[in-house]
């Protein structure tokens, strides 16, 4: 019996090795993944905090991420918003993969949003060094900043260019990623069925052809760009790539995948009468049936001509003026936390954000910022009080004034509801800010109070935006 399917994947019936496979995995809910966030707690250990609460299965193919059941929702446990680990797709842990990008490179994600690739780059150079968020609409950027702020991020400046025209000098990154903007049909299984007509997919693959030229232009001799899209369009991948390998006087080439995803094609060699270019083997297409995951194609390129005179070392843009780091003098002190902490760190006031900066951190010059680094905390005169990404970021090492909470306590809190606590649990904390940590790692902060009578009170100061009136049971992470 023959599943039905939308006509515009329909076209797809020559090149996939079984159709009928195809078509019904489509009609399948995909897996959650995660993947941990290793600035912030060890891989062994998210396995010991789900506990046998939600099943885990490890991703053969990408060490430190895991599938779950469609059904789980681990983005409403605690250990998402305290930045344990990030929930996206499993096909979208591809890119970082493949870019391998390590500290010491210069990375720029040309399509950034909603931001989890960027995120997996800006910890693959440990926190540390250049990462430029990129896109043109800047709105769609609001989840990176939450994800920085949740994660610990602060090697991250964002941009709003038309990535097309990227405005900086060329040959100045080690790493770019274009994961393209694309007719998202390898979304079908969440529910992204639109059609794609043949007008779009040219008016969209024009942008593809552009963004990844320009990604040729900026990537330094010797560097890599992972092209990718969420699209089983060969309009749109082996096209475009062929396109611009073709025409780039051999200055690119693609390279074999260091990574490859179990059950996953290697590009096509010709779709609808148009043959490719060879090198298009090196690709990945993931079709859902043969990967068990959403559809995807990425490559992986490299710049292969030699360094001339010519390109000199590019212009930076100085990074702002730094601010005293006595601002955070009250704070580390309630907290006990070490001043040396900012030992390679900068602090910037912007407005009323005190934002945390590595000091390598070299923003290219040409560009608007939107964003640089992590705020850390909120200005206030000449007094600042720590954020909620500060919270986060330096509470690990915090010696005192901390509150280990519960599982039915930590439920409470982050319904941000006040709770009045037994003596034995706050003998390490006085009255005033304190910081709220479950199962030996923090969450995030709350105000303790002395009543009346003697008893103490916490006030949640979970972030509304985290806050959810029916969370899963506090058991799990």
């Amino acid at each position: 019996m023959t599943v039905p399917i939308p006509e515009h994947l329909a076209r797809y019936a020559s090149v996939v090795d079984d159709f009928e496979a195809f078509a019904a995995a489509l009609t399948r809910p995909l897996p959650q993944t995660i993947a941990v966030n290793s600035l912030r707690i060890d891989p062994e250990r998210i396995p010991e905090l789900f506990g046998s609460q939600i099943e885990l299965t490890p991703v053969p193919w990408c060490p430190g991420a895991w599938r779950l059941s469609p059904l789980d929702r681990p983005g409403r446990l605690w250990g998402f918003t305290a930045g344990l680990y990030t929930v996206q797709e499993e096909a979208s842990l591809l890119p970082a993969r493949l870019l391998a990008a390590r500290p010491g490179h210069r990375v720029l994600d040309l399509c950034a949003a909603p931001g989890n690739k960027t995120a997996h780059l800006a910890l693959a150079l440990g926190n540390r060094g250049t990462v430029i968020a990129n896109d043109l609409k800047v709105p769609r950027l609001q989840a990176l900043y939450d994800l920085c702020r949740r994660l610990g991020l602060c090697n991250i400046s964002v941009s709003g260019h038309d990535g097309s025209v990227y405005p900086v000098d060329d040959a100045q990154f080690d790493r770019i990623l274009v994961d393209a903007p694309c007719t998202s049909e390898g979304k079908a299984q969440r529910g992204h069925v639109r059609a794609s007509s043949a007008r779009f997919r040219t008016f969209i693959q024009g942008q593809q052809r552009a963004l990844l030229r320009r990604a040729v232009d900026l990537c330094r001799p010797g560097g890599r760009i992972v092209y990718s899209t969420c699209t089983f369009a060969p309009e749109e991948n082996e096209a475009v790539v062929s396109e611009v390998l073709e025409t780039s006087e051999g200055r690119l080439r693609a390279l074999p995948a260091p990574v490859t995803v179990p059950g996953a094609a290697t590009g096509l060699d010709a779709f609808d009468g148009r043959s490719y270019h060879p090198d298009l083997i090196h690709a990945q297409r993931l079709w859902p049936h043969r990967t068990g995951t959403g559809g995807f194609f990425a490559i992986l390129l490299e710049r292969c001509d030699a360094p001339t005179a010519a390109q000199r070392q590019p212009r930076l843009q100085p990074l702002p003026d730094p601010a005293p780091e006595h601002l955070l003098a009250d704070g580390f002190e309630r907290f006990g936390i070490p001043p040396s902490v900012l030992d390679d760190m900068q602090l910037a006031a912007t407005g009323r954000s005190l934002r945390l900066i590595p000091r390598d951190h070299a923003p290219p010059a040409g560009v608007r910022l939107e964003a640089i680094g992590l705020e850390c905390a909120q200005l206030s005169g000449e007094r600042a009080r720590l954020a909620t990404g500060g919270l986060l970021t330096f509470g690990s090492e915090a010696r005192r004034n901390v509150i280990d909470l519960d599982a039915t306590q930590l439920e409470c809190w982050r319904r941000r509801q006040d709770q009045t606590l037994p003596p034995e649990t706050v003998t390490a904390a006085s009255a005033g800010a304190v910081l709220v940590r479950h199962a030996g790692l923090i969450q995030g902060g709350g105000l303790l109070r002395t009543q009346a009578d003697g008893v103490m009170r916490l006030e949640s100061q979970c972030p509304k935006a985290w806050a959810t009136p029916a969370l899963a049971p506090a058991a799990g992470p």
